[in-house]
């Protein structure tokens, strides 16, 4: 059996180990976004700019809404308090 791979998820996952920060989704732990510098979170399946870090907040880069709140290296969703992502350092 052949192993697929999906190239932009290669580069991420590659990029991690040299210390660009990775946004993993809480549920099944798969990348969802990067950052190589700053606050912008990239989101990996696009690379597209996805949300910014304010005050320990991402913030939606498109409607400015606040998508969660970070507690150390987990993000809990605003409305409901649960767990969605946790930062993972390279």
């Amino acid at each position: 059996m052949a192993l697929q791979t999906d190239l932009p998820t290669v580069q991420v996952l590659g990029a991690a180990s040299t210390g660009v920060r990775t946004l993993c989704r809480f549920d099944d732990g798969a990348i969802f976004a990067y950052v190589d510098h700053g606050h912008e979170f990239i989101r990996a399946s696009d690379r597209e700019l996805w949300a910014v870090e304010r005050d320990d907040s991402l913030v939606s880069a498109r409607s400015g809404e606040v998508l969660a709140q970070r507690r150390g290296r987990v993000y809990f969703d605003v409305e409901t308090g649960e767990p969605v992502y946790y930062e993972r350092a390279g």
